[in-house]
């Protein structure tokens, strides 16, 4: 039984908000004026000097805005090389002054198509075209311009993120996911986090539009960066709902035990989950020691009647249980194959007696006849609960087929156990 669809965690995650952000091409003026000496020489053509002589007269002036249709009509003329780059410049500073985007982003054009803009100014120049063009709706356009911009190596205002959205603006959502992919990398590569927005946004994007496979591994990202309770608890509820096949009750449970040492179990569902997949029947000890503890914490309700229902059910069972234990272990020893003492292992495991247990595993997986990954699971979890970090993460990471995932995020924690899980540096966004 599944007693919560995490689709609501998707467009939670989703609605991190787009990443895109709107930039004015001052400080690719400012460069140009930064850089003004180093610039080759232009030559204004004969033609056009008594219009770029107005148009200084007019921007001088007291009344700049009276500039703008002479400029205008400037851009609107066959320009090339020199005198369209001057345009485009002159179109740049008066956009600026007047706060007008729309001249801004002609003078940026005007400026890239006269093969005039210098290598410095070419990256940012290229931006803040895509910029301009994402903030129209032209999304190819922008997600041409950007590209360029990024592989000249512009890393400013958050472009690898912005590329990204230019893409899921027009559905194209496993190319966003790449291009923040990229952009994740390359900031870890420059030795900087990215923010935790983007983490979000990719799983967000993965999971609402169902794209195949990538929901875990993106939640699998976020929770590597940023391992907070609430993080562990949407990586590991999305990968569950996205697991393709799906989880069995025993995969399940591995997952959800996984959540609680993560201290992510935040709402009755996630408990009534554990215990559903647990089972008071089948592991009454687990299924006691969870309700209660959510009891104790407030996290569940004393008057669900599942709570008492199951409670009432498992209590019953630990007596017998536990006194069929002592035959159990001893059936094990002398079974010839290891399912006997697999199923004791997972009892014991239970009452948390992780000793036993993972000496009951190991004669499992020696005997033979069982499941070999699940095995190793049980046998990674016992390690964990004795804080044998080492013996655990050997056990994970002999884990394969279906269970490999579920092994991978135990060993995520394990690791961020040994580094305190203490968050990194303070972002860096570029």
């Amino acid at each position: 039984m599944r007693f919560l669809s995490h689709f609501s965690m998707a467009v939670a995650l989703a609605a991190a908000g787009t990443l895109a952000i709107s930039a004015v091409p001052q400080e690719a003026h400012a460069q140009k004026k930064k850089k003004k000496e180093k610039a080759p020489k232009l030559e204004i053509s004969k033609e056009i000097r008594p219009q770029v002589a107005a148009i200084q007269e007019a921007m001088g002036g007291e009344a700049p805005a009276t500039a703008k249709p002479l400029v205008e009509a400037l851009l609107a003329q066959p320009l090339t090389g020199d005198d369209q780059f001057i345009a485009g410049q002159l179109a740049i500073q008066l956009g600026s002054t007047l706060k007008d985007t729309g001249l801004q982003e002609q003078g940026i054009n005007a400026s890239l198509a006269s093969g005039k803009t210098s290598a410095e100014q070419q990256p940012s120049f290229l931006f803040f075209s895509g910029n301009f063009a994402y903030s129209a709706g032209r999304f190819a356009e922008a997600q041409q311009k950007l590209q360029q911009a990024y592989d000249a190596g512009y890393r400013q205002n958050n472009i690898g993120a912005l590329i990204a959205e230019a893409y899921f603006k027009e559905n194209k959502i496993q190319q966003g996911l790449s291009a923040l992919d990229n952009a994740l990398e390359a900031q870890k590569s420059a030795g900087n986090k990215a923010p935790e927005d983007w983490y979000r946004r990719g799983a967000g994007m993965a999971m609402k539009n169902n794209v195949n496979g990538a929901a875990g591994k993106w939640t699998y990202k976020l929770v590597e960066a940023y391992p907070t309770g609430e993080n562990w608890r949407a990586a590991l509820s999305v990968y569950r709902d996205s697991a393709n096949p799906k989880l069995s009750n025993q995969e399940n449970l591995e997952l959800m035990r996984l959540m609680r040492k993560a201290d992510a179990m935040e709402s009755e569902r996630d408990y009534f989950e554990y215990a559903d997949a647990a089972d008071p029947r089948r592991l009454p000890g687990e299924v006691v020691s969870l309700l209660e503890e959510g009891l104790a914490k407030g996290d569940v309700p004393s008057s669900s009647s599942y709570v008492k229902e199951t409670l009432a059910a498992a209590r019953g069972s630990v007596a017998a249980d536990k006194a069929s234990l002592v035959a159990s272990e001893r059936d094990a020893n002398r079974s010839a194959n290891g399912k006997i003492a697999l199923a004791t292992a997972d009892a014991l495991l239970g009452y948390e007696d992780y000793g036993k247990a993972a000496a009951l595993y190991q004669a499992a997986l020696t005997k033979g006849g069982v499941d070999t990954a699940r095995a190793q699971m049980g046998l990674g979890i016992a390690h964990v609960g004795q804080s044998n970090w080492d013996g655990a993460k050997q056990a994970f990471s002999s884990v394969t087929g279906t269970r490999k995932s579920i092994a991978d995020f135990w060993a995520l924690w394990i690791n961020q156990q040994a580094a305190g899980a203490a968050p990194a540096a303070t972002p860096t966004a570029g």
